[in-house]
């Protein structure tokens, strides 16, 4: 893996502020209205605090954003002829796609890091230090899926429709997911739609040590078979567009 593409790769997107402002400020916004004023109150049944749940939901939404974001590089790379370039570069093909892949998990630290402070500092929000480290952990890694989403939606979509595409996905994979709300709370019909995307899952997952019941293994199972999946879709669609190229 080259790590000076890689660094290039983050400073051009750190350069994008439409992606930044979706990502970062977006959830922050969203935490600030919908969550600071559940200071004190519980989750129906569960007894999960309400606002830590918001908090999490809300930084889940924008690490997955900005996981997703690399697609549009991809996208920008692909009609500049790229992929020509690629092969007559040191730069192996698995390479360049793992360099992708660390690129979304680099751009999902700093919704993480924002939301998860104003939780701590301006929310209140308390948990022991181990707890904290499993949420940071779970929410960071539960971005996999939407890297691999991500990586798909750039090698279809033209780069000048990439980001339209990217945020109505998102939206939509946060509303029906239950990131935007609670999915206990939900009707019947809703809640059956949300586990059918891989935000429920990564939610679940990431509030897991809320719970005294801790990390539920079925949770687990479908995040890895989520990434498996959009990863080998991502590949093939790699493979296809380089063989054009």
């Amino acid at each position: 893996m080259n790590l000076s593409y890689l660094l290039f790769d983050i400073r051009r997107l750190a350069r994008n502020r439409r992606v930044l402002m979706f990502s970062i400020l977006m959830p922050l916004v969203l935490f600030l209205v919908f969550g600071l004023n559940l200071k004190g109150q519980t989750m129906d049944k569960s007894g999960i605090s309400a606002i830590a749940y918001v908090m999490i939901s809300m930084a889940m939404f924008g690490s997955m954003s900005a996981a997703m974001s690399s697609g549009g590089a991809i996208a920008t790379e692909r009609d500049g002829g790229w992929n020509r370039t690629l092969r007559l570069t040191p730069l192996k093909p698995y390479a360049y796609i793992v360099s992708k892949v660390l690129l979304s998990l680099v751009l999902a630290i700093p919704p993480l890091v924002i939301v998860f402070l104003t939780g701590l500092i301006g929310g209140g929000v308390r948990m022991s230090a181990m707890n904290w480290i499993l949420v940071a952990l779970c929410s960071w890694l539960g971005a996999l899926p939407f890297a691999g989403l991500g990586l798909i939606i750039g090698y279809v979509a033209k780069p000048d429709s990439v980001q339209p595409i990217t945020g109505l996905t998102t939206m939509l994979i946060a509303a029906f997911g239950g990131l935007w709300y609670p999915v206990e709370q939900m009707p019947h019909l809703m809640k059956t739609i949300a586990q059918l995307t891989p935000a429920y899952w990564t939610g679940l997952t990431a509030r897991s040590p809320l719970t005294n019941t801790g990390f539920d293994s079925k949770a687990l199972w479908v995040v890895l078979g989520w990434t498996v999946v959009l990863g080998a879709i991502a590949m093939r669609r790699f493979r296809a567009d380089t063989a054009r190229a």
